[in-house]
């Protein structure tokens, strides 16, 4: 079974170059996952500012210089650093796309570009490899290694304040549906009920500061460790977690739950953001560009046409035996309204000025924000399509989940 998927979920570590390990790959080219992946660069984690393990903010500073060393050092070594992406022979170009999670409904729609053809149909060779707790995509793609990932918000301000020179081309959710739930029978439908409560959270999760310091309302935290087993004996736990994973276990356990993300209170920075390196985005305008445009046909598809879901839902299954048919499809109803929501009706993965610059103001109110980088600085959304969301959300097929 999955581990139940952290708050924030993305690792921002220190980088190594020791090889990646050999993947195997389906005929679609879509990593397979019959064990966990092996761990990827080094686990000592730089405090995350959305959602990551924190260590002190002693160690931050030299942790960080680490990083920027060491992913220089790792670009030299590999030699591939925002270097030639095209097949020997003009065959389709080569990109490598480290996904947000491991193969999940999170990842559905560029499943349903490869599924598809879409991405062959733009002379692109993409494998889909997975991403989890134990995975930095920062690393890989500052060293070459792959050629997009995924971060959130938090994450892009975090590494180029650190020297790490990536930058966001896309945003999938546009209402983060990180947040908290509780047992449905309390009646509690909002943070202000909460008050008094013990909230099981990420360590460096800023919601719940964000809400205290925003409604007044105070709360007991524990560290959320990857279980939900004590809330579901435990009414007056409030659990962090997405509507997608926990929710889910909350339901195959029998405990109804109501669920709020952190984005009603109007903290609502980006998640899932797709990045690339500086060096990348320079030298590789036109792969990038062709990459985005099948992956969000690939994402409206999957998120308007069952039959097309129904495909990738079947591919996410061949590459990650670790999940069921049925958790699939209730992660691909569920997660749809945050990646349609505002913007993305007209375009998906869509990022503006102003979404940017109130994170970065929030930021800053928590005091988390030494230094505020200019907002345009922190993405590049001209190579987006425009492709917007279906006019409808069909609903799931009948007894999917």
């Amino acid at each position: 079974m999955l581990p139940a998927r952290f708050g924030g979920k993305y690792r921002f570590t220190t980088f190594r170059t020791a090889p990646l390990p050999v993947l195997a790959t389906l005929t679609l080219r879509l990593v397979h996952m019959d064990r966990w992946p092996d761990q990827v660069g080094s686990l000592v984690p730089v405090r995350r500012l959305l959602g990551g393990r924190g260590v002190s903010r002693a160690r931050r500073s030299g942790v960080a210089l680490l990083a920027v060393v060491t992913a220089v050092l790792g670009a030299v070594l590999s030699g591939c650093a925002g270097g030639a992406s095209t097949a020997p022979g003009g065959g389709n170009d080569q990109l490598t796309l480290v996904l947000p999670w491991y193969a999940d409904p999170e990842g559905g729609g560029f499943f349903a570009a490869q599924t598809q053809g879409l991405y062959r149909d733009n002379k692109l060779d993409v494998t889909l490899q997975p991403g989890g707790p134990q995975v930095s995509a920062t690393q890989l793609v500052a060293t070459g290694r792959a050629q997009v990932g995924f971060t959130d918000a938090a994450g892009i301000v975090q590494a180029r304040a650190q020297g790490i020179p990536i930058i966001a081309i896309g945003a999938l959710y546009q209402n983060n549906p990180v947040g908290v739930m509780v047992h449905a029978d309390t009646g509690i439908k909002s943070f202000a009920q909460m008050a008094g409560m013990t909230w099981v959270v990420q360590a460096g999760q800023l919601g719940p500061a964000w809400i205290q310091k925003t409604t007044g309302v105070s709360f007991q935290t524990q560290q959320y460790q990857g279980s939900i087993a004590n809330f579901l004996n435990n009414d007056r736990l409030v659990q962090q977690g997405w509507p997608t994973n926990e929710a889910y276990q909350a339901q195959q356990a029998g405990v109804p739950v109501t669920f709020i993300p952190f984005s009603s209170s109007g903290f609502n920075p980006y998640n899932d953001v797709l990045f690339t390196s500086e060096s990348y985005l320079a030298a590789h305008h036109d792969q990038l560009q062709r990459f985005l445009a099948a992956s969000m046909q690939g994402w409206r598809d999957y998120l308007g046409d069952v039959s097309v879901a129904r495909a990738a839902n079947q591919a996410l299954l061949a590459a990650n035996n670790q999940q069921t048919i049925q958790s699939i499809w209730y992660a691909w109803d569920k997660q749809r309204v945050y990646v349609v929501a505002g913007d993305g009706a007209s375009k998906l993965g869509a990022m503006t000025v102003q979404r940017w610059s109130t994170f970065l103001d929030q930021m800053q109110q928590l005091g988390e924000l030494a230094t505020r980088p200019p907002p345009t600085e922190l993405f590049d959304d001209s190579l987006l399509p425009p492709i917007g969301a279906p006019a409808q959300l069909p609903p799931p097929p009948s007894g999917s989940y």
